[in-house]
C-alpha cells in the first residue's frame, strides 16, 4: 500500500507506473521520454528541441495560480531553455466565489506576463467533490541545446540557489497566517514570508548556467524539499551524495515558520531553489556568475559514486541517510 502523500515514490514509478504505460519506441523523435528525476520530455522537432512539461499544484491554496506557472516554468528552465507557452488547467470546488476564480487567473496572467510566456490554450471547469482548488499548467520552451538531470557525473559540486523551502514558507504563511500569529510570529515576518511567492521563479539562474559546459545537470527541488530534489538528482545520475546542513542557507522567515510547527525545513516543498551539478574546475565561476545576476548561489555538497549511499551531514554532526522516500512536511502540516 502507498501510504505517502504528494509524489509517488521513485522506486515503485520505476518498478510499477511506467511498464503499465506505451512509452515511445523507435521514434527518433523522442530524445527523452519518462524517466525518475527528469523536469521535462525533450522531443525534436525539425533542427530544434522542444521541452515539454505538465505540473499540478495541489497544496497551493490561494497562491495556486502563481505556483503553477513557476513550478512548471522552472522545470523547462532546468534543460537551459525559456518557457514560452503555457496551458494551464483551472479545476475549482463547488461553490468557489467568482472572486475566487478570477483571482487564481489573475496569478496565472501575471506570473505568465513575469516570465515572458504566453498562455496558448488550456481548461476550466467547477469539479465535483474537491474540497479545494487545483490548477495544472503545461509548459513549453525551444532550444538548441538541452540539459538532462541524469548527466550529472560523480565528484560534481551541487550548487543550490537561493534558500531552501521558500516555496513552502510562502504557502504556510497564507494558509496558516491565524495559528503562526497565535504561536508568537509577528505579522511582518508573515508578510515578508508571504512576498516569498515573488522569488519562486529561477529562470534567471538557470539561463546563466545554461551558458556553463562544465554544468552537467540542473533539476528543480519540488516535492520533498531540498533532500528530495537532491534525491532525485542522484537517482536519476545513479549516483549518491553527500550534502552539509550547515551549508543550506534558510531566510529568516523560514526559520521562523519551521520552528513554530516543529518542521525540518530541509524537507519542506522548495520551488525557488536550483540545483546544479557543476565539475570542480568550473564552480567559482558559475558562482560569481550567478551572483553577478543577482541570484545567491552556494555549494552544499558533492556527488559521489551510488555505493557511498545518499548521505546529509547535520550540524550536530550526524550523519543521516537520504535514501527513503521523502515526506514533503507541507502535507503532515496541512494534511
Amino acid at each position: 500500500m502507498i501510504k505517502l502523500r504528494g509524489k509517488l515514490p521513485l522506486d515503485f514509478l520505476s518498478r510499477e507506473i511506467f511498464p503499465r504505460l506505451p512509452l515511445p519506441l523507435n521514434d527518433s523523435r523522442v530524445i527523452l521520454g519518462p524517466a525518475v528525476g527528469e523536469d521535462a520530455a525533450i522531443l525534436k522537432v525539425g533542427d530544434e528541441l522542444l521541452a515539454i512539461h505538465s505540473d499540478p499544484v495541489t497544496g497551493g491554496g490561494k497562491l495556486a495560480g502563481w505556483l503553477s506557472v513557476y513550478v512548471a516554468s522552472n522545470d523547462i528552465a532546468t534543460r537551459g531553455v525559456r518557457p514560452l507557452w503555457l496551458l494551464p488547467v483551472f479545476l475549482f470546488r463547488e461553490g468557489a466565489e467568482e472572486s475566487e476564480i478570477l483571482g487564481l487567473v489573475e496569478q496565472v496572467g501575471e506570473a505568465a506576463r513575469r516570465i515572458g510566456a504566453s498562455v496558448i490554450g488550456g481548461h476550466t471547469e467547477v469539479t465535483p467533490n474537491l474540497s479545494f482548488n487545483i490548477v495544472v499548467t503545461t509548459a513549453i520552451g525551444m532550444g538548441k541545446r538541452m540539459l538532462r538531470t541524469a548527466d550529472a557525473r560523480e565528484g560534481d559540486l551541487i550548487v543550490m540557489t537561493k534558500e531552501c523551502a521558500l516555496e513552502g514558507t510562502a504557502i504556510l504563511s497564507n494558509e496558516l497566517s491565524d495559528e503562526l500569529r497565535a504561536r508568537g510570529l509577528s505579522q511582518g515576518v508573515l508578510e515578508r514570508a508571504s512576498r516569498l511567492i515573488e522569488e519562486i521563479s529561477v529562470l534567471k539562474e538557470s539561463m546563466v548556467a545554461a551558458d556553463f559546459t562544465g554544468v552537467h545537470s540542473m533539476h528543480d527541488p519540488t516535492e520533498g524539499g531540498i533532500l528530495g530534489g537532491v534525491q532525485e538528482l542522484a537517482t536519476a545520475s545513479g549516483l549518491g551524495f553527500r550534502i552539509y546542513e550547515e551549508r543550506i542557507p534558510l531566510r529568516e522567515e523560514t526559520i521562523g515558520i519551521c520552528r513554530s510547527l516543529s518542521i525540518d525545513p530541509l524537507r519542506l516543498i522548495s520551488s525557488g531553489s536550483l540545483l546544479i551539478a557543476v565539475g570542480r574546475d568550473t564552480v567559482e565561476e558559475l558562482l560569481s556568475a550567478i551572483e553577478r545576476a543577482g541570484v545567491r548561489a552556494s555549494v552544499i555538497g558533492e556527488l559521489t559514486s551510488r555505493e557511498r549511499g545518499m548521505v546529509i551531514l547535520r550540524r550536530d554532526g550526524r550523519e543521516e541517510d537520504i535514501s527513503e522516500p521523502v515526506l514533503d512536511e507541507l502535507w503532515r502540516v496541512l494534511g
